[in-house]
């Protein structure tokens, strides 16, 4: 079956980010060491509920304060949460904006409510976009499979119809086992590349 829809993962494939650079801004307004603080700050079990929307920015926030000593407001949480972001794309409008007149492309990111809101502001990348998947609006996680799930019912295609991109392995073989192709994303011609051996049309060299 030829591809139907385009998938892709979010952070570190289309927008990318350092979290070192959120985490030293943050842990410079806390009465922890950085390294202590980081163990608060990407608690599994917190950081779970959050992005799969079982808790709100403003309750993660107060975690923060409360166990890692935050000593920051909700606003400026969101700003100094949200400078892990670096302003490049790595893959281009361009190559989007291509794939995006002749597919129908869906996101599907681990993301939270205020990284979300973030690159809504400042990037160009959700036009190119016809459904968005995030995981705490659906409230999982990938490599989870209901994630996927809500990818494909958004798609209208069967799993097999879907090329996904993901810069995780463990997403990459979750999404597989699905039916859906799938490639780890590293470059932008390697993605153009696995684009192309499976029939996906990309006008213009982007080597």
């Amino acid at each position: 079956m030829e591809v139907k829809a385009l998938l892709f993962d979010l952070g570190k494939v289309v927008v990318d980010f350092n979290f070192d650079l959120g985490t030293k801004r943050l842990a410079g307004n806390c009465g922890l060491p950085l390294e202590e603080f980081k163990k608060v700050l990407f608690d599994k079990a917190w950081i779970r509920r959050y992005e799969r929307g079982e808790i709100s920015t403003a309750e993660y926030h107060r975690y923060l304060c409360e166990a890692g000593q935050l000593r920051i407001d909700l606003s400026d949480f969101h700003e100094f949460w949200s400078s892990v972001f670096l302003p490049d794309l790595l893959v281009p409008e361009a190559l989007l904006s291509d794939l995006h007149d002749r597919y129908p492309m869906i996101i599907v990111s681990n993301s939270n409510e205020s990284h979300v809101a973030y690159i809504e502001r400042n990037y160009n990348v959700f036009q190119y976009f016809d459904a968005k998947i995030f995981s705490h609006v659906v409230g999982s996680l990938k490599p989870d499979r209901k994630i996927y799930e809500a990818a494909i019912l958004a798609s209208g295609h069967p799993a097999d119809a879907l090329f996904f991109t993901d810069d995780r392995e463990e997403n990459i073989h979750a999404a597989q086992t699905l039916g859906i192709r799938a490639h780890q994303f590293t470059t932008v011609p390697l993605l153009v590349k696995a684009l192309r051996s499976h029939g996906v049309e990309v006008s213009g060299n982007f080597d």
